[in-house]
């Protein structure tokens, strides 16, 4: 059986998400939502998604909808969240949960207290490759140091962060909207850090936040993990991790091979969640740990 979903914002990720359902032979979309009904329009022809529908509520309030994919710009995924479960509907957020930790902190509360499948999210969960290397890491001498070494260069200019609403200059630094990815990552593999030191800075005079972040994480058992990340560099997108403890080095580079399609792997287990009435993989606990960290790393350093 197929579930039904539906989109609320059509924003840039929209674009892949829609691609990534449309593989999946147990999804189809019947609707989808945004606050410009003329890009409303476009995108729902572009995807041959049946309906644009007037307002986000006719979705929620809809029984022939199973779930909902909340693709807005962060500053709303909470709105639309909160009255996703107020109508009792599935749901999965785009990352980051939301910009304000203390909402974030209120939702994932309520979300807790509910049946309902919400997830966060959080492809690199679902990177066969880092699957792998978190067995990999299980299988290590817990006694042993492990000093792990991330390296984050995602190229993004002024047009980038001035697309839309511009929210990206405002509240769009590296560490929550880029970093954010791997700082679940990390939870994942280590738990939540004990202890955080970083500076950020934003190099730009467009910017308004963090372009620049380099910090000093200290998780338990013997593991310091340093991270230098930025979006200023003129060149290719760069994501390496290295792992070094007492018998070797541990190592993940991007880009993903061919074939790999971890979004693709957690809107599978999105479904599967809905179908089996169970909490997805990634659940907005985790998706308010990685928003906690990407903050304490983010804040901007002031400078004379």
């Amino acid at each position: 059986m197929k579930r039904r979903l539906a989109i609320l914002g059509i924003s840039g990720i929209a674009e892949r998400h829609a691609a990534s359902l449309r593989a999946l032979p147990d999804a189809t979309l019947v609707a989808a939502w945004g606050r410009d009904p003329a890009r409303c329009a476009a995108f729902v022809q572009r995807h041959a998604i049946p309906r644009c529908a007037a307002s986000a509520q006719e979705i929620l309030t809809d029984p022939a909808v199973d779930g909902v994919l909340i693709l807005t710009e962060p500053a709303r995924h909470l709105e639309l969240a909160h009255a996703a479960l107020e109508c009792g509907k599935p749901m999965l957020i785009e990352k980051p949960l939301g910009l304000d930790p203390t909402a974030c902190r209120d939702f994932a509360a309520r979300a807790r207290g509910s049946d309902l499948p919400i997830g966060v999210v959080a492809p690199y969960r679902f990177d066969p490759r880092l699957e792998t290397l978190r067995r990999q890491i299980a299988q290590l001498d817990s006694a042993s140091p492990r000093l792990v070494q991330l390296t984050l260069n995602w190229p993004r200019n002024a047009a980038y962060y001035q697309h839309g609403s511009g929210w990206r200059r405002h509240d769009g630094g590296v560490m929550i909207n880029q970093g954010i990815h791997w700082l679940d990552t990390l939870n994942w593999f280590f738990g939540l850090p004990q202890r955080i030191e970083a500076h950020s800075l934003a190099s730009r005079a467009f910017l308004a936040c963090a372009d620049t972040t380099a910090a000093l994480l200290i998780y338990p058992a013997n593991v310091l993990v340093l991270i230098a990340a930025n979006t200023f560099q003129h060149q290719e997108r760069q994501e390496r991790l290295v792992i070094q403890h007492a018998q070797g080095t541990l190592e993940y580079t991007h880009p993903l091979p061919d074939g790999c399609e971890p979004m693709q792997r957690q809107l599978t287990d999105f479904l599967a969640a809905i179908r089996d009435h169970r909490p997805p993989r990634v659940t907005p606990e985790h998706g308010l740990h990685a928003l906690e960290v990407a903050w304490a790393c983010g804040r901007l350093l002031e400078m004379d």
